[in-house]
């Protein structure tokens, strides 16, 4: 093989080489991006009592996308009682029962505190405007002192 089609070989895999760089560091990147704001990113110790980060599988990743379109799915159900899930944190948010209602959210759906905080606040907002009649001041409402 001459020397200029050897040279244009390298050059090509040289080519090729950097664009599959490039590519593997965009799909490091959005894989790390992705993990960020799924809250799924895995903390494990490390040296000198440093705290490492990494990203999780792709398929931890599918299965949080799956999880968090299934919450989202869940919170445009009518408040009517059709889905036993929310009809009992329902029930447990028209009580004045905040806490609880956020328990049985991580416990139905999974997902961090700061997670299930959101779809509370999300639900509380939704049945207040859907059915007003049923919030009362004693239970809803910051006590005066």
């Amino acid at each position: 093989m001459p020397d200029d089609e050897l040279d244009l070989l390298h050059a090509k895999l040289e080519q090729t080489r950097t664009e599959l760089d490039t590519a593997r560091r965009e799909l490091g990147d959005l894989r790390a991006w992705l993990c960020k704001e799924l809250g799924i990113i895995h903390r494990s110790p490390g040296p000198e009592g440093l705290t490492v980060l990494s990203v999780v599988s792709d398929k931890e990743i599918v299965a949080a996308v799956v999880q968090l379109r299934a919450e989202v799915d869940a919170l445009k159900q009518p408040s009517d009682g059709t889905d036993p899930r929310w009809s009992q944190i329902d029930y447990l948010i028209l009580e004045g029962r905040r806490i609880q209602a956020l328990q049985k959210i991580r416990d139905e759906f999974g997902g961090g505190i700061h997670d299930a905080l959101e779809l509370l606040n999300h639900r509380f907002l939704r049945l207040r405007e859907d059915r007003p009649e049923d919030f009362t001041a004693s239970k809803h409402e910051p006590k005066e002192h």
